[in-house]
């Protein structure tokens, strides 16, 4: 199973101002916690969408923790995957309305493109000089996860050298379903492979993910035990398990499936997006609690289930502090 080192962490959360804080939940964040001068210092960030400003300053802090690594690594061998499902729904609402109440031309030439999710990674890329490839990852609850999946391979199959995976989220608009409880800021990793027996001094740990799909109808076990045997095979079985689930039949099935899987397992509500399970990875990461080796799971209501193994190396990480440019 294809490996990533996760080299850099970087957060911008509501509730938490460093990556081992990032299971913290601010449940109605205050207006104004977020400043886009503080935290993007430059020209041409104020008018952004906010989800498009998390993700940067998020990233900003990753490579920043990465140290000089990302450094020496040239255009072309550089890759951007960022996962997200509700980063721009507030935007399209906000655009929807202009139209229908002034017309086409009140809507921002700025801001105007970001009606496509790609657009997203794509500004990421601009900044920091990618030019190996820009993948954007969408599907409720699992596309976090998903973008590490698809920049493992990627990475595997010789495309880059280092990876910046990211997840960004805003607010939903009112009228949408789960507003209440949507997912808000921004999570990156910088990420490099893993050479197999090798424990690289400069990572965090390491992280590797397997997905699967729970049919309506269908035995967890049929459909999730692959999955876990895969996840397992090669070292100790995880102490805890971190569960990130709605209250859907999937989230259900899977939460019941997970008895017995390890020597704990949390249950935790899922936000409206897909950064709620990143948080709790990146938080594991950050803080090595709990043990070595650690298992995050997430589950859609459509069926989706995607599982992180992580193998975190707390004493590893020197805090090296640098620049990719």
């Amino acid at each position: 199973m294809i490996s990533l080192d996760v080299l850099g962490l970087g957060v911008v959360l509501p509730g938490a101002d460093k990556p081992a804080d990032a299971r913290t939940v601010t449940a109605a964040p205050a207006p104004g916690w977020f400043d886009v001068v503080t935290a993007l210092t430059g020209r041409g960030y104020r008018r952004l969408p906010t989800a498009c400003q998390y993700l940067l300053a998020a990233t900003r802090s990753a490579l920043d923790d990465a140290g000089d690594a990302p450094d020496a690594v040239p255009a072309e061998r550089r890759g951007v995957v960022v996962g997200t499902n509700n980063a721009g729904m507030a935007l399209m609402e906000e655009q929807d309305r202009s139209i229908l109440e002034e017309g086409a031309d009140a809507i921002t030439p700025i801001t105007a493109p970001y009606f496509a999710m790609s657009l997203f990674a794509s500004r990421l890329a601009v900044e920091h000089t990618v030019h190996g490839f820009t993948l954007t990852t969408n599907s409720p609850r699992t596309a976090g996860f998903d973008a590490l999946q698809a920049g493992a391979r990627a990475l595997a199959r010789g495309r880059a050298d280092v990876l910046v995976v990211g997840a960004t989220e805003d607010e939903l608009p009112r009228p949408e379903p789960g507003a209440d409880g949507s997912d808000i800021g921004a999570v990156a990793l910088v990420c490099a492979p893993s050479a197999e027996g090798i424990n690289n001094p400069s990572a965090y740990g390491s992280c590797r993910i397997r997905n699967a799909f729970l049919a309506p109808g269908a035995a967890p076990a049929d459909a999730l035990d692959d999955a876990w045997a895969a996840l397992t095979a090669d070292g100790p079985l995880p102490r805890h398990v971190d569960a990130v689930l709605d209250d859907s039949a999937t989230g259900r099935a899977v939460a019941d499936w997970l008895a017995g899987k390890a020597g704990t397992v949390s249950i935790t509500p899922a936000g409206a997006g897909c950064l709620s399970p990143m948080r709790h990875l990146v938080a594991r990461l950050a803080t090595g609690d709990d043990g070595p080796e650690h298992v995050v799971v997430t589950a859609a209501a459509e069926g989706n289930v995607a599982f992180a193994r992580l193998t975190t190396l707390p004493h590893n990480h020197p805090q090296q502090h640098g620049s990719w440019q």
